[in-house]
């Protein structure tokens, strides 16, 4: 099969797929396509030398020499940017479930704005995969700092204790979740959340039985949220 090629200064060439021909496209724009072998390239020619940019295979199998970010469907790097989730609103049920977590992040940050509960409530994040979120194995500690500056500590096994509050009193703050170990799945969460009369700080980890791939937030009491959005953030 042979393919007329018209270069932008008016020059023209054919390129016959299945030879070793190579044609240059334009040599104003450093840009050279090549067939050969079964394959399709697109080349850059810097300084005299050409490197392959994009090849197409005989099988039709696409090859970039920068592969696209895992988050644009590829297999590269995505190190530095951010993916903002849009917001749900807490303003109704017992949870607030975060699904479809791309496998490859490598932190989460998740986001508390104005959210309460109708009762006296121990906020909670819990981490998850394939099998489910769970619901054991966590290890960690909170410390409420009160209005007269006296501190109480609390330990869970059940999930990371992020802050507490009474009805309608909304809280504020950030939890980030990193891994510190992809082999075994090995998170690591910090925190501080804010209310009207109440600080909360807090550290934990947890291994789970696999990649994670959602986050939720929920209550121990079952209260249910009335008011405010979570939303969540990750990083490759």
């Amino acid at each position: 099969m042979t393919i007329k090629i018209t270069t932008p200064n008016g020059g023209a060439d054919s390129l016959d797929f299945g030879c070793a021909r190579t044609a240059i496209v334009a040599t104003v724009t450093g840009t050279e396509v090549s067939s050969g072998e079964g394959k399709l390239e697109l080349k850059t020619t810097t300084g005299g030398t050409s490197a392959a940019k994009l090849t197409i295979a005989a099988n039709g199998a696409v090859t970039l020499a920068t592969p696209l970010p895992i988050a644009s469907g590829g297999t590269g790097s995505d190190d530095g940017a951010i993916y903002l989730q849009t917001a749900v609103a807490s303003t109704s049920g017992t949870t607030v479930d975060f699904t479809s977590i791309p496998a490859g992040v490598k932190r989460i940050t998740i986001h508390f704005e104005n959210v309460s509960s109708n009762a006296t409530s121990i906020y909670q994040v819990k981490l998850g995969d394939a099998g489910g979120i769970e619901t054991s194995g966590y290890l960690g500690t909170v410390i409420t700092i009160n209005s007269d500056a006296s501190p109480a500590f609390a330990a869970r096994t059940d999930s990371f204790e992020v802050a507490s509050a009474t009805a309608a009193n909304v809280v504020n703050g950030v939890v980030t979740l990193s891994l510190g170990n992809s082999s075994t799945n090995y998170w690591f969460s910090s925190g501080t959340i804010s209310g009207p009369a109440n600080g909360w700080v807090h550290s934990g980890s947890k291994a789970l039985s696999a990649t994670l791939d959602r986050v939720q937030v929920t209550t121990a009491g079952g209260d249910t949220f009335d008011s405010g959005k979570i939303s969540i953030s990750w990083e490759f």
